[in-house]
């Protein structure tokens, strides 16, 4: 009755929803063009309009990504019992929604061709499709060859996300170009706090029903993709900054996100071990948590009102100056930037000859060589990439640190039934919690450490994978009380894993075709589903399992968490090497530090030579 109660709900409310979602894409359309035509045209306004809009775009993509995740464990059990599946056949279906997750590569090859709006609905319908078929399953109302239309319905449903998570990363990775470990903390970052969402929506507003979490699955993500879809499209903000400014609101978003993170953690542990009389409490504290995401919307909000009184002020003063320069500024500029880029690549002409340069320039004995190869940190193909060594270390690197996370996720319910636990949300939320502050503090002080020190990002991903080792000898040895701390350093490790690789890809092959690349490094996380949580977890539970095909103990995960424990000792050798290869392209992009050492060297150098002369 309550699903049926839902549904129609769904199909009265839904007209409403497309129609809010195009009004806001029409009062988007009338924004955006007064920001493109600023852009254009080069008036004083430009640096003014720009920052509100690229921050709507970043909040619109936290909201999605905010209920973009799939949170498999709380249904994986219902699934198991309703198919009458081992271990080994639940793993299978597990690595088939790892595939779909991040098997992304025609959303990233059609990114290109299509405005993110459109691969955001492609990723509602799938969702909407892929759920609602695992929902008809696992509800035994579709009963013609389950197995099969489960194997189906879990690529289709997961896939969803990776048409989300293109469409956001990307467009916002671009946007804010300057501050690419930021952005990819936040919205990386919401990725993993979305499941501690839906463990508070699954504990208190749903009840533990986990048909009901499949039937939300189906509706929910879609509505707030196509509310959403009408904030997230590129904006023309390169060389229109304030640091200052923009790292003020980056940490008062920060703090937003971890008071987040933190009333979901007490949050759910209060629904696990606290039993509430009255029935306001659920909606109460759902209400809250939606508060907090609606909360961010207020950056850019009072960014649009200074611009609109900035806007009235300057009309005038940017109406005169604009009609002479209208037509010339940005042609201008191209061919300015395209001398300045062909110049840095000469190194023997004198730095002092500018007249020379462009005088060479203009009488043709400079040109731009065709289908060199690109270096490293330049726009790489990926057909380019692929032949590169630092491509391969840093596959590798990702794949090993991803490794124990992914079992963790895809047997976390089935490690907690081993010792004895027959409710793991709480662990599942510890999980999900330091998995979003792992994501979310990787990238902010990456970004710090390699603007300040020139750190290499590559370094926090051996450091992470390092510590990650004491997470997998708990799963091993440990204990049922130390289940959720060896839960909590699994999910932090494992998020730093994440935000750190999605810069430093970035940064060694650029952002043109960063999305085809990303993708490609992220197809790694499905194979590791396959070895180590299907093939190695999956065979090990299934060799130590009893009647009904239930393993109890430490036994059922010993062996593969000691396997996983090798594996992040070789991540971390990698990381290493990764490291040491890829020295020069960060002391290229982040030459402060390198020319702050360089200056006190030289300033210390004299000093001693004025002291040893005077003496």
């Amino acid at each position: 009755m309550q699903i049926t109660c839902m549904v129609s709900m769904v199909l009265a409310i839904w007209p409403y929803v497309l129609v809010v979602s195009k009004v806001l894409l029409l009062t988007c359309d009338q924004i955006l063009e007064t920001d493109v035509m600023q852009s254009r045209d080069g008036g004083y306004s430009t640096e003014r309009s720009t920052p509100p809009l690229r921050w709507m775009v970043l909040v619109a993509s936290i909201w999605i990504q905010a209920f973009s995740a799939n949170p498999y464990n709380f249904y994986s059990l219902t699934v198991k019992r309703v198919l009458n599946i081992n271990q080994f056949q639940l793993n299978l279906l597990a690595v088939i929604k790892d595939f779909g997750e991040y098997a992304g590569i025609l959303a990233r090859i059609l990114f290109n061709k299509l405005p993110p709006w459109s691969l955001l609905s492609i990723g509602a319908l799938f969702a909407f499709l892929g759920y609602g078929s695992i929902w008809l399953v696992a509800s035994e109302k579709f009963t013609s060859a389950p197995y099969v239309m489960m194997l189906v319905a879990i690529f289709i449903g997961p896939n969803s996300a990776s048409w989300f998570n293109t469409a956001v990363l990307v467009t916002c990775m671009r946007n804010f170009s300057h501050s690419r470990g930021l952005v990819a903390g936040f919205l990386k970052g919401f990725v993993g706090l979305s499941s501690a969402i839906y463990t508070l929506i699954f504990t208190s507003f749903l009840n533990y029903d986990s048909l009901g979490l499949l039937l939300f699955l189906a509706i929910g993500p879609p509505i707030v993709s196509l509310i959403s879809m009408n904030f997230v499209r590129p904006i023309n903000s390169q060389d229109m900054r304030n640091e200052e400014e923009e790292l003020s609101k980056f940490i008062f978003v920060d703090i937003l996100c971890i008071a987040l993170a933190l009333y979901l953690l007490v949050a759910t542990i209060l629904e696990a071990w606290v039993t509430f009389q009255s029935k306001l409490v659920p909606g109460v504290l759902t209400g809250v948590m939606i508060l907090f995401l609606v909360v961010p919307a207020f950056v850019p909000l009072s960014h649009y009102l200074e611009w609109s009184s900035a806007q009235q002020r300057e009309a005038a003063i940017a109406e005169s100056l604009r009609q002479p320069l209208r037509g010339q500024r940005s042609s201008r500029k191209r061919r300015y930037r395209r001398a300045l880029q062909m110049r840095s690549r000469l190194p023997d002409i004198d730095e002092g000859d500018e007249e020379a340069f462009f005088l060479a320039l203009a009488e043709g004995a400079i040109t731009e060589k065709k289908g060199s190869h690109p270096h490293r940190g330049e726009d790489f193909k990926l057909r380019q990439a692929l032949v590169k060594a630092d491509f391969w270390l840093l596959f590798l690197v990702f794949f090993c640190g991803v490794g124990p996370g992914i079992v963790t996720l895809n047997n976390l319910a089935q490690i907690g039934e081993a010792y004895g636990i027959t409710d793991v949300t709480t662990h599942v939320s510890f999980l999900s919690v330091f998995n979003f502050l792992g994501r979310l503090g990787a990238g902010f002080v990456s970004e710090h450490y390699v603007r300040s020190h020139a750190l290499l990002r590559s370094v926090w991903m051996g450091i992470a994978q390092a510590v990650m080792i004491s997470a997998n000898l708990l799963f091993a040895y440990g204990t049922k009380s130390l289940l959720g701390l060896a839960a909590a350093i699994m999910g932090f490790c494992f998020g730093i894993q994440f935000s750190i690789m999605v810069p430093t890809a970035s940064e060694l092959f650029g952002l043109k075709h960063f999305g085809v690349i990303y993708n490609f490094i992220n197809m790694s996380i499905p194979l590791v589903s396959l070895c180590f949580s299907a093939l190695l977890a999956g065979i090990i539970y299934d060799w130590k399992a009893g009647p009904g095909n239930v393993c109890e103990g430490r036994v059922c995960f010993q062996l593969t968490f000691l396997v996983l424990t090798g594996v992040c000792v070789i991540g971390f050798l990698l990381s290493l090497i990764l490291s040491y290869r890829i020295r020069p392209v960060y002391k290229t992009l982040y030459p402060g530090h390198s020319q702050e050492v360089h200056e006190k060297t030289n300033i210390s150098s004299n000093q001693s030579a004025e002291a040893s002369s005077a003496a």
